[in-house]
């Protein structure tokens, strides 16, 4: 289910006729390396046949590029240019990259003298441009310089990524679990910051278009789920009620044209339906790759709409649950909802919820993914404190100091913030000073980088360390 977003990179060369970029061959060398780069990286590539040398030439340069709906263009000085042509790519639509180009040689008479325009060029749209505050990322070299195609990867995987929340639209279904306070938003910031929409809808819609799906169909997906796992220990009917609700929920989706849904799970599914919709959900992001948060976290579909479209993959959403400072290390875990790739060797198990109806005469309510997460590398991100806030930590799920609470659960460690190491101290510190929002979001491999251009991009602050100490610490916003 989940769409492709392409991303459309445009390639300007820029130059003065009394240098030599055309006797270097700098503009041909230069478009046959990004198109094979947008083989291997997967965008578009749009060309401005001609080099442009004045403002007038750049104007209507930059005018083809927004016409043709361009994302991201590379203004690139392949010789010494003037400074009139960067401003004009600066009030384009596009999102602006700066690109200089090594000089043939490094004695005699200068040939090309980028590197000074290119200085030029980003003094220009930050101080002189100041008050229209144009963000642009710096590349140098050719193609496959250092400086500039690991630099490219990581910019086409951010601006993916955010082009796919631009065209977000996420379904929020039945409100926030019950005083989750801390997972409230304001849907006006977010489409302000991102474009993402948000709709909401009663619970009640699900519970009656479940009801309505036919018993083939809801069998059918009851099927699936068991030859998907190793073993279930749930009543075949609240398999096949999990399924009626899957079921409705894909339709729900493609009826209404969402690319997530935030579902609220507790407690009306239990009252309405007799189950926890944990399957459901799992089944959704493992098998449509269609990411739903549960407890009506809004923000947090959001935020697993950006992860997966930076590593490809996808995510889910969890909570911090327990810490061992011996090992340095966190558990991580929710109810049931990661989908299956996730799972260790033992694969996934169908359960009972662990914690619904115990202790009371109401009956086991079914169905969750029970599963242990294999150690690999992974990224823990969300959008907080309504897109003005990034976290991301890089991480590794490791073989922790127990198996974990029931439901789907791993350890975490060998945690990075910006590269740099941090203690599971420091993190805790950093997650409760800082007031974060309970979900995280985690994804398969370390997406920092990304991540962090995201933020870049976006006017977002990435949230920083803050290391343990045993006095109060208040996190970057305060009191009052």
């Amino acid at each position: 289910m989940m769409a492709t977003v392409e991303l459309t990179i445009g390639y300007v060369g820029s130059h003065l006729p009394s240098y030599y970029a055309h006797e270097h061959d700098v503009f041909a060398r230069s478009e046959a390396g990004l198109r094979q780069a947008a083989v291997e990286l997967g965008f578009s590539l749009h060309v401005i046949s001609a080099p442009v040398v004045t403002a007038a030439e750049a104007r209507a340069a930059r005018r083809e590029l927004d016409d043709a709906g361009v994302d991201f263009v590379l203004l690139q000085n392949s010789s010494f240019a003037m400074g009139d042509v960067v401003r004009e790519f600066a009030l384009g639509r596009a999102r602006l990259g700066l690109w200089g180009f090594e000089e043939p040689t490094r004695e005699g008479p200068i040939l090309l003298n980028t590197f000074v325009s290119l200085n030029i060029n980003a003094s220009i749209v930050t101080r002189f441009l100041r008050d229209r505050q144009v963000p642009f990322k710096w590349f140098w070299g050719d193609v496959d310089h250092p400086w500039m195609r690991p630099r490219l990867d990581v910019t086409v995987r951010a601006l993916r990524s955010l082009k796919r929340l631009s065209q977000a639209r996420i379904g929020w279904v039945g409100d926030l679990a019950p005083t989750f306070f801390n997972l409230a938003f304001d849907e006006r910031s977010l489409e302000a910051r991102f474009g993402t929409r948000i709709h909401a809808h009663q619970l009640s819609e699900l519970v009656d278009r479940s009801r309505r799906v036919p018993q083939a169909a809801a069998a059918a997906a009851a099927d699936a789920f068991l030859r998907s796992a190793r073993a279930s220990e749930v009543a075949p009917s609240q398999l096949e009620t999990g399924g009626a609700l899957y079921t409705a929920m894909r339709e729900f989706a493609l009826d209404y044209g969402y690319d997530a849904l935030a579902v609220s799970c507790w407690p009306q599914f239990q009252t309405d339906l007799g189950i926890a919709p944990c399957v459901a959900y799992a089944w959704l992001n493992e098998h449509d790759e269609m990411p739903v948060s549960c407890e009506g976290d809004a923000v947090g579909a959001m935020s697993m709409l950006m992860m997966n479209e930076i590593n490809r993959d996808q995510s889910m959403l969890l909570d911090m649950n327990e810490v061992d400072v011996d090992a340095d290390a966190v558990m991580m875990w929710h109810c049931g909802v990661s989908p299956a790739r996730f799972a260790n060797a033992d694969g996934v198990t169908w359960r009972h919820h662990s914690t619904l109806g115990r202790k009371s005469d109401a009956p086991p309510a079914g169905v969750v993914a029970d599963l242990v997460f294999e150690p690999q590398p992974v990224t823990i991100t969300r959008i907080a404190d309504d897109g003005r806030q990034l976290l991301v930590i890089e991480a590794d799920i490791v073989e922790g100091p127990s198996r974990g609470f029931d439901g789907s659960r791993g350890w975490l460690s060998n945690f990075r913030i910006d590269h740099e190491p941090v203690s599971v101290a420091d993190i805790v510190n950093t997650v409760m000073s800082e007031g974060l929002e309970h979900h995280f979001v985690v994804g398969r491999g370390h997406h920092a980088d990304a991540l962090s251009e995201l933020a870049a991009w976006t006017g977002m602050h990435p949230i920083r360390p803050i290391p343990y100490r045993a006095f109060l610490q208040m996190g970057s916003r305060g009191i009052g």
